[in-house]
């Protein structure tokens, strides 16, 4: 028997705890996975809620108002409805635009399965430092 190399019985029974710890590490990953899961389907469909009910909304309250609006504009400055309309229109063109791109904002900044990410930088991090030992 070579001095170096471990008796066979050292070895076999270093295997079982080898797979226990990686069925374990396998484990713990999975329900982190499935924790950060939940939470990122929570904050998405709040995000979707909260937008699809507010744009209902401003579209509900614009399709009523908009024709009213046209026609106390034009009225009052003596414009051909067709023009206020159009301007109304340029407006709303402009400031849909700007929400846009702050909607675009915001959503670069939501970040889904944080800590899965982190977890796995650091085993990255761990296992490299290790190989060079």
């Amino acid at each position: 028997m070579n001095p170096g190399t471990p008796p066979a019985s050292e070895e076999h029974a270093s295997a079982p705890g080898l797979l226990r710890a990686i069925a374990l590490y396998i484990e713990a990953r999975g329900r982190l996975l499935h924790i950060e899961g939940q939470e990122a389907g929570a904050r998405l469909s709040n995000l979707v809620g909260m937008f699809m009910l507010a744009l209902t909304a401003l579209i509900m309250s614009w399709i009523l108002a908009a024709p009213a609006l046209v026609w106390l504009i034009a009225e009052y400055n003596g414009w051909p409805w067709t023009r206020v309309a159009l301007i109304g229109a340029a407006v709303h063109l402009f400031l849909g635009l700007l929400l846009l791109a702050g909607l675009k904002n915001r959503l670069r900044g939501v970040q889904f399965f944080e800590e899965t990410f982190n977890q796995f930088r650091r085993d990255r991090e761990w296992l490299a430092s290790n190989k060079h030992h």
